[in-house]
């Protein structure tokens, strides 16, 4: 089985669900918890940066390596937007959230690159 651009939502999405279920389960007057999940938010995005740059070398067609950007690219935006909402209670979130931003720009130029 091969992993697709398609793929990179479905991974995202579990991702998310997962960190929502921990984080409700987090006591909110304990703040270093809380940040430890969103750190492992940001790691798990930050994985897969790296897993759509191994395909994006390993693929020959131009169209095709713009599709997995754009998916990552997306990964992104749904992630950021996430975190977002979660920053006016926990000041932590705005360096993920900064961190998720600048891995969603250095996908878009690579997708601009391939188009």
């Amino acid at each position: 089985m091969t992993l697709e651009a398609k793929d990179f939502g479905t991974i995202a999405d579990s991702a998310l669900k997962l960190f929502d279920e921990r984080v409700a389960n987090v006591d909110p007057s304990i703040c270093w918890e809380f940040d430890i999940e969103v750190a492992r938010l940001e790691s798990q995005v930050v994985q897969l940066y790296g897993i759509a740059a191994l395909l994006a070398r390993r693929e020959d067609d131009l169209a095709r390596i713009a599709e997995i950007w754009d998916a990552m690219i997306a990964v992104c935006d749904t992630v950021a937007g996430k975190i977002l909402t979660l920053c006016a209670e926990h000041p932590f979130c705005v360096a993920s959230h900064d961190k998720i931003l600048d891995i969603r720009n250095k996908s878009a130029r690579l997708r601009d690159l391939h188009r």
